[in-house]
């Protein structure tokens, strides 16, 4: 019988689910070898490749129980992935294809902006402020300027000029809005970030206010909580914001100069909407969220608040932009393979960006076109949540500018941050 595409995409999704489970220059396992039995994994590596091909593949309780006398094998592998497959499409048929919530709506995005800090800081004035040898942001983090909040602005004003802008754009009222996400790292303050939003908006008594975490992650995360809020409940228009001040945060000389100069002050927000309508209902449908934490790293980045309130940081860069970079990788994968699309055919990547030269590091391994991915740091520092917010809103916005563009544009996104944390979604 001839080989299938569907035999192609299983074997290429199980050899990669092993192939992070293999040690360091270990050689390739053929596909009979019993993978235990001859010590190319132990029990934590068989566990971690069950639970690589379940969460790629949406399959429940992948391989558990695993038949017994079954050989654990790759073939063995890739005979139950393809059999387990059909059997979850068939379960699934009802239910819409990817990105489709509920009894086949879709989550898409309605309109998207950004508000930055209205001062901007040259390269140069960045390392006299913070002692660096000249060179070390422009040339050795590859940042030209950073953004700052000025006078009068902060958190909370930045985060309300990024939701009116997106409003305009929508043409939405904010008493439309049934629930509004926001994240911040920097937003030290009760009432949360989310509540004093709310109040400042003038959004309806019953609109929800929730906060997430999950700093340079947090946009993925907020835009998974209001899918999940729009599919669990009959609302329908979920306002998601994000916001950071670093430039006051991280100003206490406790704070590594190599670290804080890195950083910029912004806020991003995007509406978004569920729809019945699964045909012509605007290009920019959310797809399924992947995540997850490999807390071996989360040494490489930590951040606390010494008794006076002053941010204390332990931070490793070589470290964390190498743990970074495999770790985005890895979610550009888990993305492939979700969307049933190669990152070859990717229209933009909305990346967290640490810096951009940890970002052409990137590009250069993982084979993405520089020109595919709008390099917001480069030019406002790094952001924090709101780097992967700026950079999409870039990407979405000049998709809308450029003429005989696809119906459906493709973006990756994809982020990783402190813990190690990570999260990835796609646009369709």
């Amino acid at each position: 019988m001839p080989k299938t595409s569907d035999d192609d995409a299983a074997q290429g999704l199980v050899r990669k689910a092993v192939a992070q489970e293999l040690s360091s220059g270990a050689p390739p396992p053929g596909d009979e070898d019993d993978l235990m039995e001859k010590g190319f994994i132990d029990s934590m590596g068989w566990v971690g490749i069950l639970s690589a091909i379940e969460e790629a593949t949406g399959i429940r309780n992948f391989g558990n129980p695993w038949p017994q006398g079954c050989p654990q094998s790759i073939r063995a592998l890739v005979e139950m992935a393809r059999g387990g497959a059909r059997q979850h499409v068939s379960e699934r048929s009802s239910e819409g294809s990817s990105g489709e919530i509920g009894g086949g709506a879709t989550v898409r995005i309605l309109g998207w902006g950004d508000s930055l800090g209205s001062m901007t800081v040259q390269a140069e004035s960045v390392e006299v402020e913070c002692g660096l040898t000249s060179g070390t942001i422009r040339n050795g983090a590859g940042i030209e300027a950073v953004c700052r909040a000025g006078d009068g602005e902060d958190e909370l004003t930045l985060a309300q000029r990024a939701a009116g802008t997106v409003l305009d754009m929508a043409g939405a009222e904010a008493e439309e809005i049934d629930c509004l996400v926001a994240t911040s790292a920097t937003f030290l303050q009760f009432p949360s970030l989310a509540a004093a939003l709310h109040s400042r908006l003038l959004l309806r008594e019953s609109c929800a206010a929730l906060d997430v975490g999950g700093a340079c992650a947090a946009v993925i995360y907020a835009f998974a909580v209001a899918q999940g809020v729009l599919v669990a409940t009959s609302r329908k228009l979920a306002l998601v914001v994000a916001s950071e001040v670093h430039s006051r945060r991280l100003a206490s000389s406790s704070v590594p100069a190599e670290f804080r100069g890195l950083f910029g002050d912004a806020a991003c927000a995007f509406l978004l909407g569920s729809s019945e309508e699964t045909v012509n209902d605007g290009p920019f449908r959310i797809g399924h969220t992947v995540w997850g934490c490999s807390g071996a790293f989360s040494s490489s980045l930590r951040l606390r608040l010494n008794e006076r309130g002053e941010a204390v940081v332990d931070f490793n860069g070589k470290q964390l932009a190498s743990a970074a970079i495999t770790q985005l990788d890895r979610v550009l994968q888990e993305l492939e393979i979700r969307s049933g699309k190669s990152r070859s055919a990717a229209d933009y990547f909305a990346l967290h960006q640490p810096n951009p030269r940890v970002v052409e590091i990137l590009a250069q391994r993982c084979a993405l076109p520089l020109a595919k991915i709008p390099m917001v740091s480069r030019t406002c520092g790094n952001l924090g949540s709101v780097t992967l917010g700026a950079s999409l809103c870039q990407a979405l916005t000049d998709f809308s500018k450029t003429p005989q563009s696809p119906p459906r544009p493709i973006v990756f996104l994809a982020a990783v941050a402190p813990g190690l944390t990570w999260g990835g979604s796609f646009l369709h």
